[in-house]
């Protein structure tokens, strides 16, 4: 329980950093007016905030390198520190962390060494190499990283990251002297940043879509798993955010400087607004005030949908955890037919299939060990090597694959073919080697053990030596 909150919690401050490192760059750059010397203490602060959230993400960056380690070794902080170097130079989450380390290095340098419009650029497409690796390391990546999935997703992270991150930097630092500024200055950089916002909101609308079908699969995933209530409550939050996002748009930011919204969008919210709450046309001296206070509300949404975010990086995505509900019988049943039952049938009984003996799992431990298994397959809560390639994990196979299915895979790795990344090679055959002449029968079974009993998650087991 406490690994989890402490793996939410670093996935939330590294969302806040992001955001708040993107989104202050782009509100510096395309939001501020180029001109006007008076706007140079809000650049200040605005560079204050952008190197508390470099701090921050290399921060979160070490501590998801600790968890991580963690996780692969299946052990304690001494074995994880020790397991350190092989995580960096030979697992593909040790290639995303070093390049992000290094993506921030130079940010933290870009910062300091030039402080001019000109050289914030430079920050600012770090920050966007960044959020790839955020993706890179993230669910998305599981198909692979040059794949469509795992490129919508760095759009979604960028998309988000602008219009929160914006908002943070209204809300923390733009806005907070709104009462001082003119209107018609508050309404220009408003209206800026509310033309950004809604290029961004369409961007996150049809990316987060995109990936809510790719990781739910199907509608039902959204009420029957963790993940998918989850998604539900990001939702709802989003909405909310947008809500508050259109009352700015639509009454405050206009008459900042020009009377009233055009346009048929704003006549309709208008009309709708009319309709819930009434006349109200509050006085034209409020409005800075009644901004900021429109502005901090949406960033404390946006602070929560970060929340939810990061627990959502820390569930089983609902395409996994609807497949989990499938039940493997815990133990085969003898079957009894007559000959002439099972000639009338194919030559098989009724609904056969191939069940092994049963073997010792400890000893079928030993056979995973022996011939290296680990090297591509993660198993947590065990204390082997960390994987270096991208094998699938085998955490819970015993959960939802019968004993005879697991058996094939080893001695015919061939006969199912699974498509995609990490279990296919680019002529169309199983990335499983031929190991069965590596092993003896009585390996193999017990190997079939082991992995059947990987059932009830790390560091548990549903079976006891000699059972399957």
């Amino acid at each position: 329980m406490t690994d989890a909150v402490v793996t939410v919690l670093t996935a939330w401050l590294g969302f806040l950093g992001l955001a708040v490192l993107i989104g202050g760059l782009v509100v510096d750059l395309l939001v501020l007016p180029t001109d006007g010397a008076d706007l140079n203490p809000i650049r200040a602060r605005l560079q204050f905030w952008r190197m508390l959230a470099i701090v921050d993400l290399i921060l979160a960056t070490m501590s998801a390198l600790v968890l991580r380690t963690l996780t692969m070794t299946g052990g304690d902080l001494a074995s994880a520190t020790a397991a350190l170097p092989a995580v960096l130079t030979r697992t593909h989450f040790g290639t995303i962390w070093t390049t992000r380390l290094l993506a921030l290095g130079l940010v933290l340098l870009v910062s300091f060494a030039n402080s001019t419009r000109l050289g914030r650029w430079p920050a600012l497409l770090l920050g966007v190499g960044i959020a790839l690796t955020t993706s890179l390391s993230g669910h998305a990546a599981d198909w692979g990283d040059l794949t469509l999935s795992a490129g919508i997703d760095w759009v979604h992270v960028l998309a988000a990251s602008v219009w929160t991150g914006g908002l943070f930097s209204l809300a923390l630092v733009v806005l907070v002297d709104a009462r001082h500024r003119p209107p018609r200055l508050l309404g220009v950089l408003a209206r800026r940043f509310s033309r950004l916002a809604a290029c961004a909101l369409a961007v996150v609308v049809l990316s987060g879509s995109y990936n809510a079908w790719v990781q739910l699969t199907a509608l039902s995933a959204l009420w029957l798993t963790p993940y998918g209530r989850v998604l539900g409550l990001k939702v709802l939050v989003v909405l909310g955010l947008v809500w508050w996002g259109a009352v700015n748009r639509y009454t405050v930011v206009p008459r900042l400087d020009r009377g009233h919204a055009a346009g048929v969008g704003a006549r309709l919210f208008r009309l709708g607004r009319l309709v819930v709450r009434g006349s109200s046309r509050p006085a034209r001296s409020i409005l800075p005030a009644r901004l900021l206070t429109y502005v901090r509300r949406e960033a404390v949404l946006a602070v929560i949908i970060f929340a939810c975010t990061a627990v959502l990086i820390d569930l089983t995505p609902g395409r996994h955890a609807l497949h989990l509900r499938h039940r493997v019988e815990d133990e085969p049943v003898a079957v009894h037919v007559t000959m002439s039952e099972l000639h009338a049938s194919g030559g098989v009984p009724k609904g056969w299939r191939f069940t092994p003996p049963l073997g010792d799992p400890a000893r079928g431990r030993e056979v995973f060990g022996r011939l290296g298994c680990f090297a591509c397959h993660t198993v947590s809560g065990e204390s082997f090597p960390p994987s270096s390639a991208a094998g699938p994990d085998l955490s819970d196979v015993g959960a939802h694959h019968p004993a005879g299915y697991l058996l094939e895979s080893i001695i015919n790795p061939n006969a199912i073919i699974v498509d995609g990344p990490g279990y296919m090679t680019p002529d169309g055959r199983s990335v499983t080697p031929d190991v069965d002449k590596n092993m003896s029968v009585a390996e193999v079974i017990d190997l079939v053990a082991f992995l059947s009993n990987l059932r009830a998650g790390p560091g548990h087991s549903s079976a006891k030596p000699g059972q399957q």
